[in-house]
């Protein structure tokens, strides 16, 4: 059981001390226990936990009710007004429980009338009940509740989900173990998914009438796949014969295009009869069409077969995008309209008017949670409507249950490049759409009989940046666009997706640096352009860092579009088990009119839960701050600033630059003269973790030794040979000049390094001081004559800050670019003793253990206190030289960082151009 915490017991106080008093039932119970879960509980979304505020209910008189709240297979709560008898609130709740489905009936009962909490253990029927003043001393009672349950409530979805799953990859794998495979195997498999499911949803006049047809046939599979064969002709048949099988006839005519494709007869094979009987005698109905659907899609590769389950996005992801863009607007509207009836009838109607596109939709999860959550909250509407009215024909409008459900599969549009996955997201809106109407006839004894289909949603199997949107999906003020696209960095692109760019991107600059999902956002933009219209994407935290911004939101300001909601950078986790290797942002953006407060998502570490702040603005970088977007500058703000510049680069295929200690050792022994010219050689890995490595300097070396040196000659030689063979003509120009490195930035003085890519995990970048005679490469960057000053900054936790917010990525480990990262950071004008003296004491702490490599002494675990402690010294002198508290969060640092960016940009543009004699120089860079 969870421990009660000192953090707990305290946010219990202050709750009970808040709600003294209080009296209202309807106008404050969800209030009431929304701040519960939230600060006594830790559940931070209630939606994506599975809280359900105001659960219609079909009572078992037949009435219909409202649950005040219910977390399904946790705890069903009943809240009543101040005074009012618990007695009552608790019979009432055992009569809503008594009628919920098994999976949402909740071992625990707790009802309250703001005075006093009662807890009823329903399995036991025994119960323990104390003032709300007392809720501190009995914690560890409600923590019994809420804990355990809740987590084995979760796990119990997710585990059906994925034995579904492998009873559809065993059916597949004995498909391909007898010698099927491809798109009829793929359209079978859908289609068996579709009777499967309708078995154990009541779709056929018969129940599980597509079991009976499997059992009644041979053991050995003989005849089955013609039996199948022809239930897929019936089920596409609108005027079947009258000497149809008896077997077919539980089955209605189907429509929708799921069954009108001619395929192959599959001969059976044992192992698919007893992989099919399996799928058979598995319940069906309790499955999530959004996760199923995205285990589904992995069965067809062996190895995504043996990790099935692990990788699919969870619900609470979703709904971190399609909240804040719509779901949160209109369940916020029904609760205030809901005592009015007209009001609810006008929201229900508009609900019936939207539309929803997710043009990278993969097997459906996006769409699905939505259809899913949006029928949910149309039958809320017309359960209360009913409520108020006292008129059962309030249901149905015009006396239909069809028209009773004004939320529409119609409404819903994917595009998808892998048909597989759009096959499976067609079939799973269908199983979505039963599920919600079975929950709908729970309720109101009605719902809409769907066959023959008349409606589905449009699943279009299309390269989405290829297409037209428009010609397929209708875009006005009523179009929401969301999803999540490929995370494809733009170094890891096929030729096939770089073509894809090229064309959404139309030569405007510096595209090829964007990542593949940048595509989405500027073709929903576009798309979008001059309705109310909006959309949010998951994206790779790279597309709001580094050289990205610029490019993307360069086109996108000008356009009058603007961020209305984001999650800053968060590890996408997978409700699996397992998690993706990829840190990503969330992005919702419209046109004007834009909200006056924006919500922004701010995750203190990669993994935990996220921190709301409403505020005025979001910008291009997720932070609180004007819209201006930082790009390349080949100087630092400030001209009294050091410069960064690139270590040099060899281009000589490691003839030059990359011998291993062996090598030199040899050249030591057998050629006298090319040893004097040995230089120990550092790029980012060996400063890190201090691996000796060596190269052939020979920026001063006589001709006379290159001739006569069999190791310089031999080199040289094949370095020419090398440069000559580029297809860069910089590259093959010089090759006259093969001695030497291509780019030379060494310099004649000690310098500070800074490695050019350091890891996402470290709290510092680690970075020191180097003699003349060690050439560092052009994987870390140099400071000539680097102060303590500037190394003082850059070893501090604020420029890290800085870099992970500002620069772009290799993965996730942050690039620390002169021209983006250094040369944009706005140096302190004050502190600079104190910071000195701060660095130095960091260097003197490392100095104290010099069998130690720098890997060593950042690592989180063995880095010393005594270097821990000097940092910290460091970290407060430069925090308060910007005139930053010690306890300022690194959103802070990063809103204040910009603020002076920007001042210091606005006092450039504002200075008066000074005249100056152009000069000729000769650039030895690339």
């Amino acid at each position: 059981m969870k421990a009660v915490s000192a953090e707990m017991r305290q946010a219990a106080t202050e709750f009970a001390s808040k709600w003294a008093g209080q009296s209202g039932e309807k106008q404050l119970a969800q209030s009431y226990w929304t701040d519960f879960f939230h600060h006594i509980i830790g559940v931070p979304d209630l939606l994506a936990a599975g809280v359900d505020f105001e659960k219609p209910v079909r009572t078992e008189t037949g009435s219909t009710g409202f649950i005040d709240v219910l977390w399904g297979g946790v705890v069903l709560i009943e809240h009543k007004s101040a005074g009012k008898s618990l007695d009552v609130a608790e019979a009432q709740a055992r009569g809503y429980l008594k009628v919920l489905p098994a999976p949402l009936r909740a071992p625990f009962i707790v009802v309250s009338n703001f005075a006093t909490i009662r807890i009823v253990d329903v399995a036991l029927n025994t119960s323990i009940e104390f003032p709300l003043s007392e809720l501190p001393n009995n914690l560890d009672r409600v923590v019994a509740v809420f804990g355990d349950y809740s987590a084995r409530a979760t796990r119990l979805e997710i585990t059906a989900d994925r034995k579904a799953g492998e009873k559809m990859a065993r059916l597949y794998q004995a498909f391909e173990e007898a010698g099927y495979s491809g798109h009829e195997v793929s359209v079978f498999l859908v289609r068996l998914l579709f009777l499967l499911f309708g078995d154990d949803t009541s779709m056929w006049r018969k129940p599980k009438a597509f079991e009976d047809l499997v059992m009644a046939q041979p053991a050995d599979g003989s005849t089955l796949g013609a039996m199948v064969a022809g239930l897929f002709q019936h089920l596409n048949d609108p005027n079947p014969p009258k000497n149809t099988p008896a077997a077919y006839l539980p089955f209605p005519y189907v429509n929708g295009g799921l069954f009108a494709e001619n395929i192959r007869l599959f001969h059976f094979t044992d192992a698919m009869r007893d992989a099919l009987v399996d799928a058979c005698s598995y319940d069906w109905s309790s499955i999530s069409p959004a996760i199923f659907g995205a285990m589904f899609q992995t069965v067809k590769s062996k190895e995504e077969r043996r990790k099935l389950g692990e990788h699919y996005t969870s619900e609470a992801n979703i709904l971190k995008v399609i909240r804040p863009l719509f779901l949160d607007d209109f369940t916020e509207r029904a609760m205030k309209a809901w005592d009015k009836p007209a009001d609810l009838r006008k929201l229900r109607t508009e609900l019936g008017k939207k539309r929803f596109l997710d043009p990278a939709c993969g097997s459906g999860n996006f769409l699905l949670v939505a259809y899913r959550h949006l029928r949910e909250l149309e039958l809320k509407i017309i359960v209360r409507v009913q409520e108020l009215t006292g008129k059962t024909e309030a249901v149905a409008l015009d006396g239909t249950a069809e028209a009773a459900v004004l939320v529409s599969l119609e409404q819903f549009h994917g595009f998808e490049y892998e048909e597989w996955s759009s096959q499976i997201a067609t079939v799973a809106m269908f199983l979505a759409d039963r599920q919600a109407n079975l929950a709908m006839e729970e309720i109101l004894g009605t719902s809409p009989d769907r066959f023959p289909l008349k409606e589905s949603a449009h699943i279009h199997n299309l390269n989405a940046l290829r297409t037209d949107w428009s010609a397929l999906v209708p875009m006005d003020d009523d179009t929401y666009i969301f999803g999540n696209p490929p995370f494809y960095g733009f170094t890891w692109l096929s030729d096939e997706q770089r073509a894809d760019q090229a064309l959404v991107w139309n030569k405007v600059r510096s595209y090829g640096d964007l990542d593949y999902v940048a595509s989405w956002f500027l073709l929903a933009a576009k798309n979008l352009q001059g309705t109310r219209g909006r959309a949010a994407f998951v994206t790779t935290s790279s597309l709001t860092q580094g050289q990205q911004p610029p490019i993307l939101w360069g086109q996108l300001y000008p356009m009058g579009f603007g961020i209305d909601f984001a999650h800053r950078s968060f590890l996408w986790a997978n409700a699996g088990g397992d998690e993706a290797s990829v840190y990503v942002a969330i992005v919702g953006f419209s046109a004007n009119p834009k909200p006056a407060r924006r919500p922004l998502w701010s995750y203190e570490t990669a993994r935990g839960n996220p921190t709301l702040v409403m505020v005025p603005r979001i910008n291009a970088y997720l932070l609180d701050a004007v819209e201006r977007l930082i790009t390349s500058r080949s100087k630092p703000l400030a001209p009294s600033t050091q410069t960064l510049d690139y270590g040099s680069k060899p281009t000589d295929g490691g003839l030059l630059s990359n011998l291993m200690p062996d090598e030199a050792a040899q050249i030591r022994a057998t050629d006298p003269i090319a040893a004097k010219y040995l230089r120990r050689v550092v790029g980012a890995k060996e400063f890190i973790y201090d691996i000796e490595r060596w190269g052939l300097w020979l920026l001063d070396a006589s001709p006379a030794d290159i001739k006569n040196s069999p190791t310089l000659h031999s080199r040289v030689s094949e370095v020419k040979k090398l440069r000559l063979a580029s297809t860069k003509l910089k590259t093959q120009q010089d090759a006259d000049r093969a001695s030497e490195w291509q780019e030379i930035r060494q310099h004649d003085g000690n310098y500070i390094a800074v490695p050019l890519t350091t890891s996402a995990n470290r709290r510092y970048i680690p970075m020191g001081y180097l003699p003349p005679e060690v050439i560092a490469n052009n994987k870390v960057s140099v400071v000539r004559d680097g102060s303590l000053l500037t190394f003082g900054v850059l070893s501090s936790r604020l420029f890290v800050v800085w870099t992970h917010g500002f620069s772009g990525r290799l993965k996730n480990d942050p690039n620390i670019s002169g021209g983006i990262t250094y040369n944009n950071f706005p140096f302190p004008t004050d502190g600079h003793e104190k910071i000195a003296t701060a660095a130095q004491a960091v260097l003197d702490a490392r100095a104290a253990y010099p069998d130690s490599n720098l890997a060593a002494l950042y690592d989180d675990i063995s880095m010393p206190p005594s270097l821990r402690k000097a940092h910290a010294a460091l970290d407060k002198a430069v925090l308060n030289a910007y005139g930053m508290k010690s306890n300022v969060s690194e959103v802070g640092m990063l809103e204040t960082l910009f603020s002076l960016y920007v001042e210091a940009i606005d006092g450039l543009l504002a200075a008066p151009a000074k005249k100056s004699r152009t000069k000729k120089l000769m650039n030895v860079g690339s």
